[in-house]
């Protein structure tokens, strides 16, 4: 399946999925949200939407959609950054 990629992808790739992964809550974690989140960021890089911040974006866009809440940065700056 990631055979389809470039090295550079598949770094991205992985990478995002970690990152956004590190996001999700522990009480909303799960493999079917892990998978989803995946898939997406799959479906993301064949139409070429490549780099590390464009499918770390498109992993937490399911993240949000799923209402499985990530996790508030520091002091909950970010959320209130959002919007």
């Amino acid at each position: 399946m990631l055979s389809e990629f470039d090295q550079g992808t598949i770094a991205n790739i992985t990478m995002a999925l970690d990152l956004v992964c590190r996001r999700i809550r522990a009480d909303r974690d799960s493999n079917e949200l892990r998978k989803l989140i995946a898939d997406e960021l799959i479906r993301c890089a064949r139409v070429g939407e490549r780099t590390l911040i464009e499918l770390q974006q498109a992993g937490m866009k399911v993240v949000e959609k799923t209402g499985k809440s990530a996790k508030p940065r520091w002091f909950g700056w970010w959320r209130t950054r959002q919007g």
